[in-house]
């Protein structure tokens, strides 16, 4: 079953048990909307599925919890059950996670700093730009770019 189909059945199953039509759940989710996700025309985005599931008075992850259960013909108890196993084993279970990404430096960055450093240290020693071509095997016009260069540049 795709995930989408196992949504669309999870959704549906939750909003005729509550004896709820697709109208009475539309909020910032339009009812055509619901309509199409039960229709397999659409997924739902994480947005979606948040709004959904407040108007179901359910937790998110229940929600989704229930359609990998669905999608996976498991308990969502199994379901459940494994995730915690999943999040105890990489040591997350109990952790207060961050709320928004850090910024990562790329590995071209810390190479352009490597050898930006390399190349002023080898001009301080006194060494020429052609020397420091030869002795860190780079190109001339990366020598001269980074002779030049200040730091913050």
């Amino acid at each position: 079953m795709s995930l989408r189909k196992a949504y669309a059945a999870v959704l549906q199953l939750l909003r005729t048990r509550r004896g709820l039509s697709q109208h009475d759940i539309a909020g910032t989710v339009t009812q055509s909307h619901i309509s199409q996700l039960e229709a397999l025309k659409t997924s739902a985005t994480l947005e979606v599925n948040e709004e959904l599931a407040s108007a179901l008075n359910l937790n998110p992850v229940s929600l989704l919890a229930l359609v990998q259960s669905a999608h996976e013909q498991k308990s969502p108890r199994e379901i459940l059950q494994t995730a915690l196993l999943e999040l105890d084993g990489i040591e997350l279970l109990d952790e207060q996670l961050p709320t928004k990404p850090k910024k990562i430096r790329s590995r071209q960055i810390d190479g352009a700093e490597k050898k930006w450093n390399a190349v002023q240290a080898l001009k301080a020693k006194g060494h020429s730009q052609a020397e420091i071509m030869r002795m860190l095997g780079i190109p001339r016009s990366t020598v001269g770019r980074y002779w030049n260069k200040s730091k913050d540049a």
